[in-house]
């Protein structure tokens, strides 16, 4: 969203950029600002961590005083998280109307909070912005058919707009050559709260070491320090020669580039299964399923699930895969083609 943010002030700056600090961290959050040069949100409510319940409902209090206070039009929300589904709420209890940017996507899993979050919204939302015809497809055959918007994905904004961005250079900062290592990633929820779950991927990714032929570079989510901590697992991944633990995690810059030069992406997050088929790095997706099937159709992304045998034959799949398929998500342009429907 941060391109589409800036196009927003740019075209009125009297639109609100309104910011929930549902990620509070400066290296989660901040720099992406900073990166994107966003302004100053007009509004940051500083909710913070908290139980799924919990932040929703400070988020919907909140936003509701300032939805009535400075007389809102459309509130303009971005994929699955709470904030998005907290926002969502607070507008639709006082008409007014919401824009889905990321509608439709489903992966049919309701053990997923994401999913539940992404299917409330886009039954409240009054435009739908789908990145994908398959995601226009799961609205209409869930029988919302009006305010449906095929526009493409705005992660490509966000992609191109950090090909141009003069940052780091990520291979000399980590000591790493082109193709030479895997970048990791593992949060979800389903997996870290799961002992054998989260146990059998971290076996496959010392398994992995075992063998020397690629470095694991693994991006460290702040959920999962915790858990690897709790198992005495965190400090096996530091003593590691093969293993390098980015801890605090890359900042967005960061990870779009390390996933540029990687051999291969393993994650259970469903925003790197979409950059890394746009960057045009194979990827295996940790999971037993995904919301983002079009990774799959077009020959970028495969499904192990979190069974140490089933990651270990992924990988051996993928990294024999060449990278000549074209992505679903569509050009360069897509926060302004949003924009121009919303606003005209």
């Amino acid at each position: 969203m941060g391109v589409l943010i800036t196009e927003l002030k740019k075209r009125n700056s009297s639109h609100l950029y309104i910011h929930s600090g549902q990620h509070y961290d400066y290296h989660m959050e901040a720099i992406v600002s900073d990166i994107f040069q966003l302004p100053k949100p007009d509004y940051h409510l500083s909710v913070g961590s908290g139980s799924h319940a919990t932040t929703t409902a400070k988020i919907m209090i909140e936003l509701e005083q300032i939805f009535l206070k400075e007389k809102i039009d459309t509130v303009i929300v971005h994929g699955d998280t709470n904030t998005t589904l907290g926002a969502c709420l607070a507008a639709a209890k006082v008409l007014i109307p919401v824009a889905h940017v990321e509608a439709g996507l489903r992966s049919y899993d309701k053990s997923m909070p994401e999913e539940i979050n992404r299917i409330l919204v886009d039954n409240m939302s009054t435009y739908l912005f789908t990145p994908t015809i398959i995601a226009s497809n799961n609205l209409k055959k869930e029988g919302i058919t009006n305010g449906i918007y095929y526009t493409g994905q705005s992660i490509v904004d966000a992609i191109e707009y950090i090909k141009n961005y003069k940052g780091l250079n990520v291979l000399e900062t980590y000591k790493l050559a082109p193709k030479s290592y895997f970048f990791i990633t593992i949060h979800r929820q389903e997996n870290t709260d799961n002992h054998t779950r989260f146990t059998s991927i971290i076996s496959a990714i010392l398994e992995l070491a075992e063998q020397k032929t690629f470095k694991l570079v693994i991006s460290m989510h702040p959920r999962t320090k915790k858990i690897l901590k709790e198992h005495n697992l965190y400090q096996t991944l530091l003593n590691n020669a093969y293993i390098l633990v980015l801890d605090p995690p890359p900042n967005f810059y960061e990870s779009i580039k390390l996933q540029s030069f990687a051999k291969l992406v393993m994650t259970d997050s469903g925003g790197l299964q979409e950059e890394s088929c746009i960057i045009g790095t194979p990827c295996i997706t940790l999971r037993e399923n995904t919301e983002r099937p079009e990774t799959i159709q077009c020959g970028a992304n495969l499904l192990s699930g979190y069974q140490k045998d089933k990651i270990l034959n992924a990988v051996q799949t993928s990294i024999l895969k060449q990278n000549n398929w074209t992505h679903p998500y569509g050009k360069n342009g897509v926060s302004g083609k949003i924009l121009d429907i919303i606003l005209n």
